[in-house]
């Protein structure tokens, strides 16, 4: 399912800074998952001490559990140490956007030079517009201590992930759960602390770089007065999600931003402006970039309806709605519109119905 090796030397350069990015966003989760192992570690006899008490009682109800001391002492504790975990999470979070910020500016300097003639690539790179990352940071806005992703790791997290383990502890009592496993129940509760902050941090990283992108591609837009979106799916590992594919292709203006879901891999590739207009006699050798729909119809039907699942395969053979259709929008908090991947719900309505049983 892979694509043909990049022809041009700015897509070969796209694709290895972001296999940098994504190795040294999985360096950062490392040492994440680490932190949050030591708070899994430090409640494990809490947790064992509330399972105790719960099977000590001969017909345990949600009341009974939730007057018992060991939960109110483990629910305090998890409130400690996931508020603990969230400060140590919020500091990575804000190193590691610093980091990609001054990446983004250096990476997109790299890729505007590959993306002009050999006889311009000099005079561009004295000319170059170069950014003091501070600026870039000020407008990303999202690293402050008023913004809504600080307030969330170090004011609410904690608070978050305790009231979520209580929830679901109660209503698995209220279910007659044995004690062993109410004690999954809150193992797994724990985890979503985790999995919800190592998205906020990847979501954050990656963000920061493509706006450090737009930032220096604003700065010289005598140059490069837009780009074109370029997803991950020549990787070939068929994760890249059909929101990603139907914007793969598209071209862009500056002032556009690169709005991908929650821990997408999209990177945006230089659009210079044509080689006549800067007084050069040459062959137009801009990157081209195929449509991702065009791509897309160029795979097996295997291999499509791998990606898009049976039923919207199906729905999208009946000519039930446009491939663009499929990048829907959606408001975050945090960063605005982003994109994702439609659902056939999203797509068709009540319609939807007869093509969902085509995946089973």
């Amino acid at each position: 399912m892979a694509l043909p090796a990049p022809s041009h030397p700015v897509l070969t350069a796209a694709q290895r800074f972001r296999a940098e990015l994504l190795a040294g966003e999985r360096d950062r989760a490392v040492r994440l998952v680490n932190a949050y192992g030591g708070v899994y570690r430090r409640l494990q006899d809490s947790i064992q001490a509330l399972v105790d008490a719960i099977d000590a009682l001969p017909d345990p109800t949600p009341g009974q559990v939730h007057r018992l001391a060991a939960y109110r002492s483990l629910e305090a504790q998890i409130l400690e140490q996931v508020s603990r975990y969230g400060g140590f999470a919020d500091l990575e979070l804000d190193a590691g956007a610093r980091q990609m910020i001054q990446t983004g500016l250096t990476h997109w300097e790299q890729l505007t030079l590959l993306s002009v003639p050999s006889p311009l690539q000099a005079t561009l790179r004295a000319s170059f517009t170069r950014l003091h990352p501070d600026a870039v940071e000020t407008m990303v806005g999202f690293l402050g201590n008023d913004s809504p992703l600080h307030q969330a790791l170090t004011k609410q997290l904690g608070q978050a992930v305790a009231d979520a383990v209580g929830e679901r502890l109660v209503a698995s009592v209220g279910l007659g759960w044995n004690p062993r496993r109410a004690a999954r129940v809150i193992r797994d509760e724990l985890g979503q602390g985790l999995n919800w902050s190592l998205n906020t941090s990847r979501t954050a990283q990656l963000w920061a770089y493509r706006e450090a992108n737009r930032a220096a591609m604003v700065a010289n837009s005598q140059i490069t007065p837009g780009w074109i979106w370029h997803s991950a799916m020549e990787n070939g590992d068929g994760r890249t999600c059909m929101s990603c594919i139907a914007k793969h292709g598209s071209h862009h203006t500056a002032d556009e931003v690169l709005n991908d879901h929650h821990s997408g891999r999209c990177v945006a590739v230089p659009e210079t402006v044509s080689w006549q207009s800067l007084g050069l006699d040459l062959p137009d050798n801009r990157p081209q970039i195929p449509a991702g729909e065009d791509w897309f119809r160029g795979q097996t039907e295997a291999q499509q309806r791998q990606l898009m699942g049976d039923g919207m395969y199906q729905a999208w053979r009946d000519g039930k709605f446009s491939f663009q259709d499929l990048s829907r929008p959606y408001d975050d908090a945090v960063y605005g519109e982003m994109l994702r991947e439609a659902s056939l719900k999203d797509l068709l309505g009540e319609n939807a119905r007869q093509y969902y049983r085509a995946k089973q």
